[in-house]
């Protein structure tokens, strides 16, 4: 590949440059620079928005999904005379409170279901160890 050279790149670009102010009208460039800015930043922020809905969605089914998975595991483990019983208890309430409360305008819906994630994830990797300490899960 040939390198560039910057003098004619620098030429090319303020060549562009005017081009564009001739099209959009010196006197408007400014105002037309600073609106694209503003409609872009307002995409940006509802795109924000958008993904922030998906998000909760996705936080909101991977916490119950692993708690499926603790729920599971811990009654495995509890089976194999392992501890279980107690943590399956503990995290069934703790998992319900989180899951189930939230403000009356929802402002700490994202928290609480963020906090049951961590919860039941911690859990789910908890009893899966705890599993392959009773010699039911053999490592490859």
């Amino acid at each position: 590949m040939r390198r560039r050279d910057p003098v004619l790149l620098a030429w090319g670009l303020g060549l562009a440059l005017a081009a564009l102010v001739y099209l959009v009208g010196p006197d408007r460039f400014l105002f037309r620079v600073l609106d694209t800015l503003h409609v872009l930043a307002w995409r940006l922020s509802e795109a924000v928005a958008d993904l922030s809905l998906l998000t909760l969605d996705l936080v909101r089914a991977l916490a119950i999904g692993l708690f499926a998975t603790f729920v599971a595991l811990a009654v495995a483990v509890a089976r194999r005379g392992g501890r279980g019983r107690g943590a399956l208890l503990l995290v069934t309430v703790l998992f319900l409170f989180l899951a189930g409360g939230g403000g009356p305008d929802g402002t700490s819906a994202n928290t609480r279901w963020t906090a049951a994630l961590l919860l039941s994830g911690m859990g789910a990797l908890v009893m899966t160890g705890r599993l392959r300490q009773t010699g039911a899960l053999v490592p490859r």
